[in-house]
């Protein structure tokens, strides 16, 4: 009687290594590409982030308040332009929720630049 079969031993690391790359390779295949109204709203989350530190409410990524009336007034007016467009180009309800987040920074305007 004589064995031919080869050693079945599984290396975990190998194997550890094998299911890692091949995780890599699935992440790469399910990379999604913003499209257009998506990458609009992501540029809108950026503007408005802006906004919220021009009006000194929130920190910068150096951990400081900033204010800046020139600027918040130029950012929340060019966040309603945007939102302008975006009606005839976006859900009904998305826009709705952008409007609320307009008219939220326009009321902290009035309140951190009171006479």
């Amino acid at each position: 009687m004589s064995t031919d079969k080869k050693d079945e031993t599984v290396n975990p690391e190998k194997e550890k290594k094998k299911r890692k790359e091949e995780k890599k390779e699935e992440r790469v295949e399910e990379k999604k590409i913003l499209d257009a109204n998506e990458t609009a709203l992501f540029a809108f989350s950026l503007l408005e982030q802006k906004a919220w530190i021009s009006l000194g409410l929130v920190k910068d990524a150096d951990n400081e308040f900033h204010k800046s009336k020139k600027d918040a007034r130029f950012l929340i007016d060019l966040l309603v332009k945007m939102a302008d467009h975006f009606e005839s180009a976006m859900d009904e309800k998305v826009v709705k929720e952008l409007r609320s987040q307009i008219s939220t920074l326009q009321l902290n305007f009035v309140n951190q630049f009171k006479s």
